[in-house]
């Protein structure tokens, strides 16, 4: 499928509701949603899944003032195969465990925080949100495995390992080898927004996105006043 990459595009919605001040007042929702591509390789070479997720952030305001807010994350719909080239790889997401900063087990896949506190204010017809939590962040842990009996991925361990380093990946890897397979089990991390401060003009219907549909990422924003 031809890539579809859609640029960030602020203000492309807007309703009479839009304007600063009283007309403000209420409950709000921000609807973030988007999908990781966790890939053991480099960009064309390499294996992994693809993972959908959401993040909703809803907050009150009164007379010009944010009241409260709280988020929430999850992981929505079915995982997606990758294969670069398509055909190569065959992956799928496994069960699996971590430990995080605190030296804490934890199963996989897991979002370290399914809720969170939101903090924001108001400054000039636009809304800063901050999330209630620091580095590293909030994130999405998976564990998952490839299998390849292709001869010509010979390489694959190595320039996956370069791929990690030049990328910075946050991954952990077990491989192996037996007389026609090449095997890797991956436990992977990756950010979920917000990963710090938002800001945004407070429009109701106003959205965008960043990222390609069947890239490494897509985050899409999605801004709404609740009835």
């Amino acid at each position: 499928m031809k890539t579809r990459w859609v640029w960030l595009i602020c203000g492309l919605l807007f309703s009479p509701l839009a304007s600063a001040g009283e007309g403000d007042t209420g409950r709000w929702q921000l609807r973030m949603s988007g999908h990781h591509s966790f890939v053991f390789g480099e960009t064309g070479f390499g294996g992994g899944v693809r993972i959908p997720w959401e993040v909703l952030i809803q907050f009150e305001i009164s007379d010009g003032e944010y009241l409260i807010g709280s988020g929430s994350a999850r992981l929505t719909g079915s995982e997606e195969a990758v294969s670069r080239p398509p055909g190569w790889f065959n992956c799928r997401q496994v069960e699996g465990t971590y430990l995080d900063s605190n030296l804490a087990l934890h199963e996989t896949p897991r979002v370290r925080f399914s809720g969170f506190p939101v903090a924001g204010s108001l400054h000039g017809g636009r809304v800063r949100l901050q999330p209630g939590y620091s580095p590293p962040g909030n994130y999405l842990a998976v564990t998952y495995e490839c299998v390849t009996e292709n001869p010509t991925a010979e390489n694959w361990f190595a320039l996956a390992e370069r791929g990690k380093q030049v990328l910075g990946k946050r991954q952990d890897v077990e491989t192996r080898r037996d007389a026609a397979r090449q095997i890797a089990r991956v436990r992977e991390v990756a950010s979920l927004p917000p990963e710090s401060q938002l800001d945004l003009p407070l429009e109701d219907g106003w959205t965008f996105a960043q990222g390609a549909t069947d890239g490494a990422s897509l985050v899409t924003y999605d801004l709404r006043r609740l009835k």
